[in-house]
């Protein structure tokens, strides 16, 4: 059975979980992340895991308005561009390089 040693780091207070034979550090709990004492782990580690894909979700939607709102914009900008090319009309043929010849 693996032994586990419980380090709190006297600067930042937080903790760290480190293997005692090979030294690894398997955890670590900043300030306020520290289990309470008979915590459990995996209600803890649930608990992240809901925090972060709700900050994944939060995160796709606002960047999926941000692109919607980024399309409508230049769909108007392109409609105001044809109406203004049908108002005014074409003046001249455009210059081709093929006339060169």
């Amino acid at each position: 059975m693996e032994k586990t040693i419980y380090v709190n780091c006297p600067f930042c207070q937080g903790m760290m979980e480190v293997r005692a034979d090979t030294g690894e550090v398997i955890q670590k709990w900043g300030p306020g992340e520290r289990l309470p004492e008979g915590g459990d782990k995996m209600s803890s580690a649930l608990k992240k895991l809901t925090d972060e894909k709700r900050k994944r979700v939060d995160l796709f939607e606002r960047k999926k308005d941000e692109l919607e709102a980024q399309k409508k914009k230049i769909s108007s900008v392109f409609e105001q561009q044809v109406e203004k090319a049908k108002k005014e009309g074409v003046k001249e043929n455009p210059f081709r390089p093929f006339d060169l010849d």
